[in-house]
């Protein structure tokens, strides 16, 4: 089986490579033989100079996989499609919903747009990006499985009520369908590589149990919204639910959020990462 190598290009916070800068933000390179894939794009500030850093050429990536369709996992797309030559881009057909975010300010609550801020016809039109949507768990790359939408089964990970996608004049909930993550083989075992698992770490893992049928997986790297969840009986059940999987290494970036970082790494010690940007491993 081909060497598998995922670099994490975006974090919020840098590695400890000369060059590295942290933003709020997620991307992650997978290496597998002569496949390249990008699992998101950060917010647009960091991918490139970091990917400078790091020696990779962001020209030699012709497919890119989207997580959902925040500014976080989507800004850095020009960076990547340029100059143009065709770059596929695959992701859910709900990448582009309107989506907001409910904040309290001193005048009230006000919705931001937290979405896609490249127009889906600039991308194709002017970068060349070509588009395709999956809805279901698909191959696509040799041993490298797309998601599709990821059922929302158990009874503790919920839709976060601030997060909303605009319908007409109407906010709503947002179920956040296009929440989407990879399913890696590797030489070690199976690898999750998620962008934010908003649909909850758990409802990925069972998921790709009952897609590829594995009852273990050697890693979950990403994130893994775990930093949403209430300290106590919600996070415990999360964290429970990686020794059921047998996951020996659980690698951590982004929307976690340090506290429930921090209680993960007490509890899985050496089976615990700090997945930030410049991290690195191989398989």
């Amino acid at each position: 089986m081909d060497q598998t190598r995922i670099t994490i290009l975006c974090e919020n916070t840098a590695g400890g490579v000369r060059g590295i800068t942290g933003e709020h933000g997620f991307a992650a390179l997978i290496e597998k033989g002569d496949t390249k894939i990008l699992l998101d794009t950060g917010q647009g500030m960091t991918l490139k100079p970091n990917a400078d850093a790091l020696g990779i050429d962001l020209e030699s990536i012709d497919t890119i996989v989207l997580s959902h369709g925040h500014f976080d996992h989507t800004g850095g797309l020009p960076d990547v499609l340029y100059p143009p030559r065709g770059v596929k881009i695959i992701a859910h057909p709900r990448v582009f919903d309107e989506k907001y975010a409910e904040i309290d300010t001193p005048r009230g609550k006000h919705q931001f747009f937290i979405g896609i801020k490249h127009r889906q016809a600039f991308l194709e039109a002017g970068l060349g990006a070509r588009f395709i949507f999956e809805t279901e768990y698909k191959e696509i790359a040799p041993g490298i499985f797309f998601s599709g939408q990821v059922p929302r089964t158990t009874d503790f990970e919920h839709p976060a009520t601030d997060l909303l996608v605009k319908e007409g004049d109407e906010f709503k909930t947002d179920p956040l369908l296009d929440d989407a993550s990879l399913l890696i083989e590797t030489a070690k075992g199976p690898v999750i590589l998620t962008g934010c698992a908003h649909t909850g770490i758990v409802n990925v893992m069972n998921h790709f149990q009952k897609q590829s049928g594995h009852d273990a997986f050697h890693a979950v790297i990403g994130g893994t919204h775990l930093g949403f969840m209430e300290v106590g009986e919600q996070l415990d059940r999360s964290m429970d639910a990686f020794d059921q999987f047998k996951v020996d290494l659980i690698a951590v970036s982004h929307c976690t959020g340090n506290e429930a970082a921090a209680i993960c790494y007490n509890r899985f010690k050496e089976r615990f990462a700090f997945a930030n940007a410049s991290w690195s491993v191989t398989f």
